[in-house]
């Protein structure tokens, strides 16, 4: 099939204009039609089901059930995250909290107290179960087939439907292949500045190569950005767990394993000793490495953190909030707790506080609709596919079509638009995102097979 041709904004907000609510499957497409509201408004416009029934910006619901649990549980914080993820899954897609316990094969102890847990928790899904529309307002909600069983429940009975695609088709603008990812960002740099930096997005892989590399050329260039690293991400939040982590490699631990966390402190390893074992290395700029790891296993974590943030000279606030949050600030630091540690910053989104000025950095696989005049596409490979749930209460079809009628909105995001991508990698041909086989009529298997320039 070819690509459909989105709406944009504007025609959208003709659309709902005249309507006293408007629904949409996104906050950023709520955002944008809101921008284009041209006359006085009492109260929300266009929002989303969650933000509706939340009335404020959603929480990481996820997140918030886990540390919720975790603190009055003795169970593996992995089982607990495992059940959490299948609760709130099926709950959005059944429509009911305890909708899981039909599933006999997805059900057990730290499931049942999972869902007992949740009901009475705040949540956003449960204020959603809970909401109404006033069946009064006149209501417009724009692709209704995108919004699912829990969000739908909120919709009055009488409700007029905007479709998120017209009659026609997109053409897409040729690839731009490069040779290599550098080249890729060094080609997005050229184009972008601190002035024009509010008018530009870039959509890619958030957790891939090039968001790393545009992240760190934005920042040499000066050229402000967010949407990017999230609290994990932190460089020197990585070195303390990876410091943590060390500590419990006995002997084994080498001068080039604690590189990363000497150049965040400053100091050149040397170079000549980086594969020999850490204690056999007597060199001054390692001493208080040598002396972190000796200590830290008679310290608290809170202490351990307090001791890496006055050698380093940051503040390390926020990191000792989420430790406290999670009963780990006053134990003592061991193996299995630096690992728990570990596994919930690698599971969980913690939330930045960050400026939204500057260039919009947006996750291939999180959004549909970016609203700025110029988005560059990077990379577009397999990165961009979805990993299907595979889960009995999804219903994989389904979830398929909305993950290709994301990606079709996605591609016609901006009012200039360009796809920066790379044709090989390691010498292989760098496969196109999987939804490309589902939109182009022609056979490729590669960027160079399809309409490109060099």
């Amino acid at each position: 099939m070819p690509i459909r041709s989105a709406k944009s904004a504007e025609s959208l907000y003709a659309a709902v204009a005249e309507y006293d609510l408007v629904v949409t499957p996104d906050a950023p497409l709520a955002s944008a039609i809101n921008r284009r509201l041209d006359r006085p408004h009492f109260g929300t416009f266009a929002t989303t089901p969650r933000r509706l029934a939340a009335g404020r910006r959603e929480r990481a619901e996820d997140r918030r059930a886990f540390l919720e649990i975790v603190t009055e549980t003795d169970r593996d914080w992995k089982s607990i995250a495992y059940a959490v993820g299948n609760v709130l899954q099926c709950w959005e897609h059944r429509g009911r909290l305890d909708a899981i316990l039909d599933y006999d094969a997805y059900v057990d102890d730290a499931t049942r107290e999972v869902v007992e847990t949740m009901r009475t928790l705040r949540t956003t899904s449960k204020r959603l179960s809970e909401y109404e529309i006033d069946a009064e307002r006149s209501v417009a909600v724009v692709g209704h087939d995108r919004l699912t069983t829990l969000e739908r429940g909120v919709l009055p009975d009488a409700f007029d439907r905007v479709e998120l695609f017209d009659d026609g088709a997109f053409d897409p603008p040729p690839f731009h292949v490069f040779e290599s990812a550098s080249d890729v960002v060094g080609a997005l740099l050229d184009a972008v500045s601190a002035r024009n930096a509010d008018r530009v997005a870039v959509v890619l892989d958030d957790g891939g190569r090039y968001s790393s590399l545009v992240e760190s050329a934005l920042e040499a260039a000066n050229v402000p950005f967010y949407g990017g690293p999230g609290f994990a991400d932190d460089a020197h939040h990585r070195a303390f767990v990876r410091l943590l982590r060390l500590a419990f490699r006995g002997s084994d631990a080498t001068v080039g394993d604690v590189e990363p966390v000497l150049s965040l402190l400053g100091v050149d390893a040397p170079t000549a000793d980086r594969e020999r074992r850490l204690a056999a290395v007597d060199a001054p700029e390692l001493a208080w490495i040598r002396e972190f790891r000796a200590a830290v296993g008679d310290r608290t974590f809170a202490a351990a953190l307090d001791a890496y943030a006055a050698e380093a000279g940051v503040d390390v606030t926020r990191f000792v909030e989420e430790l406290e949050r999670l009963g780990l600030a006053d134990e003592p630091v061991t193996a299995d707790a630096v690992d728990r540690l570990a596994y919930y910053l690698q599971t969980y989104e913690v939330p930045v506080e960050r400026e939204n000025e500057g260039v919009l950095l947006a996750d291939a696989k999180s959004s549909a609709y970016v609203d700025r005049p110029v988005v560059f596409h990077l990379g577009m490979g397999e990165e961009w596919t979805h990993t299907a749930p595979g889960r009995p209460w999804v219903d994989a079809e389904t979830q398929f079509e909305r993950y290709v009628s994301d990606f079709q909105r996605l591609l016609q995001s901006g009012d200039r638009r360009y796809y920066l991508v790379r044709d090989a990698a390691g010498g292989e041909p760098v496969t196109p995102c999987l939804y490309f086989g589902d939109l182009l009529d022609e056979e490729f298997e590669r960027f160079s097979d399809l309409d490109s320039v060099e």
